[in-house]
């Protein structure tokens, strides 16, 4: 059984392979996020996995902020994710927790899913769709032909191989919640040795 930081690192190893793979996918195809937009982080219904904010749980940690984050993600009542920051305007924002985000912030946009037909579809928001437009249609039709791109049910099935009990979807507040719950006890009787 692995340790908390051996699964944090894990997690790491996973999300350094992702992100190579999606910048390899964003270079080929010429896909990119609008710049300062964030809609996608306002949607309401957000899911994901405890073990997918294991390393910001255990960041938050070890600034020494953890009860104050448990009782501020505890007590939240909208749906915004927590460490998202919506700009002033109606359109855009950023997340306070970037390097740390979540499996699901990293996929969004720049991955496929398989459909019923066993094919990739390329999961990407509006904005994209109508600003890169041909972008999108010239990669399609490479994925039709036979090019790779970053699959997303691939990467969940990494992570919970690191910890199939943390692998349960949640809210986006409640799986930070409960990653940081997993976190605080598992040093609740051990010291945090820093690597």
């Amino acid at each position: 059984m692995k340790s908390l930081p051996e699964k944090v690192n894990a997690v790491k190893r996973v999300y350094a392979q992702l992100d190579k793979d999606i910048e390899s996918m964003q270079q080929s195809s010429g896909l990119h996020c609008l710049s300062g937009c964030g809609e996608c982080c306002k949607k309401p219904d957000i899911e994901c996995t405890p073990i997918e904010f294991l390393p910001l749980a255990l960041e938050i940690f070890d600034a020494g902020k953890a009860d104050e984050v448990w009782q501020e993600l505890h007590d939240k009542q909208d749906s915004l994710c927590y460490v998202f920051r919506p700009h002033v305007t109606h359109f855009g924002g950023m997340c306070n927790a970037y390097p740390n985000r979540g499996l699901i912030c990293r996929l969004f946009g720049f991955t496929a899913r398989i459909n019923k037909e066993s094919q990739p579809e390329l999961v990407t928001c509006k904005f994209i769709k109508q600003e890169q437009a041909k972008e999108i249609e010239v990669l399609t039709s490479a994925m039709k032909a036979g090019k790779k791109i970053p699959v997303m049910g691939n990467y969940y099935t990494r992570l919970t191989s690191i910890d199939p009990t943390l692998a349960e979807f949640y809210p986006i507040n409640k799986a930070m919640l409960k990653a940081l719950e997993v976190v605080m006890h598992y040093y609740a009787y051990r010291k945090r040795r820093k690597s």
